[in-house]
């Protein structure tokens, strides 16, 4: 597989951070999901290593362009940061193969009842998904955080880590900020508990454990 910064020097910023985080995704929970795989575990904390120092100023120069910088689509030190996060990204699909988790399901239900684009509904989600598996998985979300540079190498540190980084590159806080309604919530409940990515999730999900998520993301 060939991945070409070329190609993505042009891309809007809004659509940078959204798939930029469904990238993150990716590898956080191939990271966390249940089983052993310490190959795939490798690989996603090396490509969240490189997504965190790339993501940012992807969305930077994305948003430069926008305003007519046209000059930094031939920078040599855009090319490289597009190519880290193209990697980033190509690792995070590699990873995931031992599996993924709840956020997924979170998002598919927002993709397939409210039309949210799969990338901007993980990075709304991910915040509220990381809380809710906090206490099954302490240990491998610091190190997570270790790999993300977080201010401390804990849980905590890698939730505030996520809060930051999705306000930085203009993810919205909530699902109500992304125009998504209270009187969606059964059906996002019934589309999330029928998806199959939860399964891999290291902290048991249930209905009522969607509805709170999704309550909390609503506001």
């Amino acid at each position: 597989m060939f991945v070409d910064p070329d190609l993505t020097l042009a891309l809007p910023a809004a659509v940078t951070a959204a798939t930029g985080m469904d990238a993150l995704t990716h590898l956080v929970e191939a990271y966390l999901s249940k089983g052993f795989h310490p190959m795939c575990d490798g690989i996603a904390l090396e490509g969240l290593r490189l997504l965190a120092r790339n993501l940012r100023p992807c969305v930077d120069y994305a948003r430069r362009v926008e305003a007519g910088e046209q000059s930094l689509l031939a920078d040599g030190a855009h090319r490289e940061a597009r190519g880290l996060m193209l990697n980033a990204a190509l690792m995070g699909g590699v990873a995931f193969q031992k599996g993924l988790g709840v956020t997924h399901s979170l998002a598919h239900a927002l993709s397939t009842v409210c039309d949210l684009h799969h990338g901007l509904a993980n990075g709304i989600m991910i915040p509220y998904a990381m809380a809710f598996n906090r206490e099954a998985v302490p240990g491998r979300m610091a190190d997570l955080a270790a790999a993300a540079g977080a201010g401390s190498a804990d849980a905590d540190g890698f939730l505030r880590w996520l809060i930051e980084l999705r306000a930085a590159i203009g993810i919205p806080a909530n699902l109500t900020e992304a125009k998504v309604g209270r009187d969606n919530l059964e059906a996002l409940i019934v589309i999330a508990v029928a998806d199959s990515c939860h399964q891999n999730n290291p902290r048991v999900v249930g209905p009522a454990d969607f509805r709170e998520m999704f309550t909390q993301a609503l506001g």
